[in-house]
């Protein structure tokens, strides 16, 4: 009786070792599209790259017009001198404004209420990564 209950079991296991669960998905017509923006980090530039993105999220408080607390980040020349090398280390690292706009702990959160899209923190690392040249 034992070599009977042997043989069902291992019949059992064969057959149900063939089931495979596949789970139903609904083929889809269309492909999905490939994105359409890539972030460009090769040739950062401060004219092309990094002037618009502080344009866009900074002037409203930290423009020649308003300038927040001195802070006037408008024109190369003062953008320049608050990167402040030495907050943290040397280079990228060691940059204040950098921390700031990363939301790094230890630094002012700028802009206050959300945080730059990772490709506008990549092309300004980058810059800066670079010696944070004019053009």
């Amino acid at each position: 009786m034992k070599w009977v209950s042997g043989i069902f079991i291992g019949f059992w296991c064969i057959a149900l070792s063939g089931c495979v669960h596949q789970a139903f998905t609904i083929p889809s017509p269309v492909p999905a599209p490939h994105p359409t923006t890539l972030c460009d980090t090769t040739a950062v530039s401060y004219a092309a790259d990094v002037q618009p993105i502080f344009a866009a999220n900074c002037y409203s408080c930290h423009g020649a017009a308003v300038a927040t607390s001195g802070l006037n980040l408008e024109t190369f020349a003062t953008l320049k001198s608050y990167l402040q090398y030495g907050f943290r280390g040397d280079g990228i690292y060691g940059s204040k404004l950098y921390h700031c706009i990363a939301h790094a702990s230890l630094a002012q959160p700028m802009p206050p209420t959300y945080v730059l899209d990772s490709c506008s923190l990549a092309k300004i690392a980058r810059w800066i990564h670079t010696g944070a040249p004019a053009n």
